[in-house]
């Protein structure tokens, strides 16, 4: 029974975040971190995982404390809503046996469960295996289990641990032979994940890498042949790739995500500083302008803008509620989600042609008999707007620019990038704006010619060639989705050839490395 409560009535919930990877989180389990107080993870690695879910939420995130049970059932009696975030499923993990009994003790009628995918599935999934109709999971990451204590089932999956591995391998050498084949996958559901079709034999003759799982899959669905036809995740395009993406002003989120759905990982280097202006009167006169009424508008065309202007907000003690009663254009997705932070909606964002120019021909024309004021606050960087300011006077607006931030030159990254980036390291480079390519060789130093360098729009190629680049891939759109679609193409192409020539597969940054020359010795 619930027990009886003075003021509100707190809860927990249990969720599975899948094993390694947080977003195969069930959509339930996001939700109720959007709605927590309190969210309890596995380790500090994990609060900076949880923070780039980009789940909205005011949640504490915490790291589980030694005695579980009391600091989730104290967060519960102090009416918070507490989620407990487990790596893997709950139920395939210590929490099962140890907290999690004891919470339903004392606090069922409170506990609310949400599944994870387990790492089995996940073994199944990533490693391109249809399992047979009985299917069986041994755990030998503790402990290699005995002989007579081995499924039979027609597809097995063994989890085990490099400190094992060659314990587990001897022993499902005694069972099905030297000579029997083990499909094995290493990294599992990483853009690096590994998976090799080898026999008992080998498994136990090689090296191991003792940083990493291994997992161990038998069955009929484990041939080449099999496999192949459902391979989609090791045979994506860019899988394994290491990109490097050189960042200006803009949010790479989107790219981000867009590259990694054809398998690559991307880094990110900055090329430019955001700094306050060089003059305070112009914002000082803008905040007041804002806060008097003198302005029916406010344009933001980038999310610096939006944080410049809040910022400057708190430091006359106001929030976002004083921009309340002006309305707002936003252009860019950035500028959008930052109003959102603030709890702020943008009134007007371009269909078309999401851009300060692309604003300019949708704006509305000032009607002098329905709008009370003509005036419009453009907060931007040190650089021209000029397509927006004249679109504007040309619909009988007074538009008022006013500095809100300056742009610089990024600090060099740290010596292991830049020789990172000279020496080839990164599979491709891919470049957003001609700013980004000037800034990048700047401070890091131009591409190795291994790299495969793409560039969003012509302009862009153009300043790569211009800096001696060869450019491998034009985005027929300007768009984050269009670049990461145009290099995904170029990779397909390149294997195809590679194919066709007899080579074998391999990433750009897989080529043979010259070695360097020694110095010559005096006298020799």
């Amino acid at each position: 029974m619930l027990a009886e409560t003075d003021g509100a009535v707190g809860s927990l919930t249990v969720v599975g975040a899948g094993p390694g990877d947080p977003e195969l989180m069930a959509l339930s389990g996001a939700k109720a971190i959007s709605r927590a107080d309190l969210v309890v993870v596995d380790s500090d690695d994990a609060v900076g995982i949880i923070a780039a879910l980009g789940i909205d939420s005011h949640a504490q995130v915490v790291v589980a404390a030694k005695d579980q049970y009391r600091q989730l059932v104290t967060a519960i009696d102090e009416g918070r809503h507490v989620v407990r975030v487990t790596a893997d499923d709950h139920l395939l993990n210590g929490f099962h046996a140890n907290s999690l009994p004891r919470v339903l003790e004392t606090h069922r009628n409170r506990t609310h469960v949400v599944p994870g995918i387990s790492r089995w599935d996940c073994a199944l999934n990533f490693g391109a295996v249809a399992p047979t109709a009985s299917l069986a999971m041994l755990d030998a990451s503790l402990q290699v289990p005995d002989k007579d204590e081995w499924p039979t089932a027609g597809t097995t999956i063994i989890w085990t641990t490099a400190r094992l591995l060659k314990d587990v391998a001897a022993q499902g050498a005694r069972l099905h032979g030297v000579a029997g084949q083990v499909l094995e996958i290493t990294r599992l559901g990483s853009t690096s994940q590994v998976s090799r079709l080898v026999t008992w034999g080998e498994l136990d003759a090689r090296d191991v890498d003792p940083h990493i799982e291994y997992y161990l899959v038998t069955g009929p669905g484990i041939v080449d042949g099999a496999r192949g036809r459902l391979d989609w995740f090791g045979t994506k395009p860019l899988f394994d790739w290491s990109v490097l993406i050189p960042r200006t002003k803009d949010d790479f989120d989107d790219l981000i995500e867009q590259l990694s759905r054809y398998g690559a990982s991307s880094e990110v280097v900055a090329t430019l500083s955001i700094e306050p202006p060089r003059t305070e009167q112009g914002m000082e006169k803008a905040i007041r302008g804002l806060v008097d009424g003198r302005y029916l508008w406010i344009i933001f065309t980038s999310p610096h803008a939006v944080e410049a202007i809040i910022e400057r907000l708190a430091e006359y003690g106001l929030d976002s509620r004083a921009l309340s009663g002006i309305l707002i254009a936003a252009v860019g997705r950035g500028s959008v989600e930052a109003l959102g932070r603030h709890g702020l909606k943008a009134d007007l964002v371009p269909v078309g042609d999401n851009t300060a120019g692309g604003l300019a021909v949708e704006f509305p024309a000032h009607d002098i008999l329905i709008d009370p004021l003509d005036r419009v606050l453009v907060p931007s960087a040190d650089v021209s707007v000029t397509a927006l300011l004249e679109g504007l006077g040309r619909l009988g607006w007074e538009a008022e620019e006013v500095t809100a931030y300056r742009t610089v030159r990024a600090a060099p990254p740290p010596a292991e990038l830049r020789e990172r980036i000279k020496d080839g390291m990164f599979d491709a480079v891919v470049f957003t704006s001609s700013t980004a390519v000037r800034n990048m060789i700047g401070i890091a130093g131009k591409p190795h010619a291994a790299s495969v360098v793409a560039a969003i729009g012509p302009a862009t190629a153009a300043a790569c060639e211009m800096h001696g680049l060869r450019v491998d891939v034009v985005a027929e759109a300007p768009t984050f989705e269009s670049v990461a679609e145009g290099l995904a193409r170029f990779a397909d192409r390149r294997k195809a050839e590679r194919s066709e020539q007899g080579l074998p597969e391999a990433k750009p940054s897989e080529r043979k490395r010259r070695k360097r020359r020694k110095a010559p010795v005096d006298g020799a």
